[in-house]
């Protein structure tokens, strides 16, 4: 089976096809799709390559837009989901950390969305009177990358969950993707934790349950896709295409067909070394990741939240 290189669960569950220990369901929101993956058993989580634990995937294509901020509907499937995931009963303080590195667009998303969270944890303990009590007391950390800090990312939240005891840890990264489509149109939510980099291979400290002890849930939207998905995708395309021209039941047909499974097209696609250390993302990365800190930030206010309206987060925040 060809290596499944994606932070994705739905993408390796996708590779992997229907196995024991895993299970998965799917529901329509409008023009947007949930799917829900839980990694149960041992088993199921190795040939996932993924940690036991609920994944919910929110897919729209029009995730990114600027629309899809004014109508309010994503934000709020992506505030349920994360309720789902939370525990309807959850209270006590919540810590949100942006992980990433804020001079790299494609990896800003964590601190741009720590950026438009409502915190009151501040105001909460030296101002009580400030604030009714509908408020939830909030605090967000943006801790670097090791690159600029020199230090480990996980430490610097294991020190920080010390100090505060938050009831539970909210973490956003920037994922990848294991295809094209899934850049800037996808969000995946985990209790399973998240490992800081491990989507470009910069594996650092785990962050979850385990780890800090208190409930951990990542959230994440896919930024790049490695050159060589672009280059496999691109390779699968020509093929089918000369397949097409030729007709189906030419000699050259049934040959070209042979190297269409994909772990084949994975195999040839990883044949120049030299593409294994690109990553790509798309040109309008700017604007977009802009647009969906703006969009996971408000899913997470109104998650946390949930007795304030929207109009009243804005006001103050």
């Amino acid at each position: 089976m060809a290596c499944i290189n994606t932070d994705l669960a739905l993408e390796a569950r996708e590779a992997v096809g229907e196995i024991p220990g895993v299970e998965m369901e799917q529901e329509k929101k409008g023009e947007t799709l949930v799917t829900r993956v839980h990694v149960v058993t041992p088993m199921g989580a190795r040939r996932m390559g993924k940690p036991i634990g609920r994944y919910v995937t929110i897919e729209n294509e029009e995730l990114s837009r600027a629309e899809t901020l004014r109508d309010r509907e994503m934000g709020g499937i992506i505030a349920e989901e994360l309720r789902a995931l939370l525990g309807e009963e959850q209270d006590g303080c919540a810590m949100v950390a942006g992980l990433g590195n804020r001079e790299l667009t494609p990896d800003s998303l964590g601190p741009r969305v720590t950026g438009e969270i409502l915190v009151s944890r501040h105001i909460k303990e030296n101002m009580p009177d400030f604030l009714d009590e509908r408020v939830r007391s909030v605090c967000a950390v943006s801790p670097g990358v090791m690159g600029v800090t020199g230090i480990d990312t996980g430490e610097l939240l294991r020190a920080a969950v010390e100090s505060v005891r938050p009831a539970c840890l909210i973490a956003v990264d920037s994922l990848a993707a294991r295809s094209r489509r899934r850049i800037l149109g996808t969000v995946q939510l985990s209790d399973a934790g998240v490992v800081p980099g491990s989507g470009v291979g910069n594996h650092r400290t785990a962050l979850t349950r385990e780890t800090l002890g208190l409930p951990v849930v990542a959230i994440g939207v896919p930024m790049v896709v490695r050159a060589a998905v672009i280059g496999r995708e691109a390779l699968e395309t020509a093929l089918n295409s000369i397949v097409r021209r030729e007709g189906n039941e030419t000699p050259m047909a049934r040959r070209i067909r042979g190297y269409l499974d994909e772990e084949t097209l994975e195999e040839l696609s990883q044949e120049d070394a030299s593409m294994r250390g690109f990553v790509v993302t798309p040109v309008s990365i700017d604007e977009a990741v802009r647009n969906v800190a703006t969009l996971v930030a408000e899913g997470i206010n109104r998650c946390l939240q949930p007795e304030l309206k929207y109009e009243e987060i804005q006001a103050m925040l």
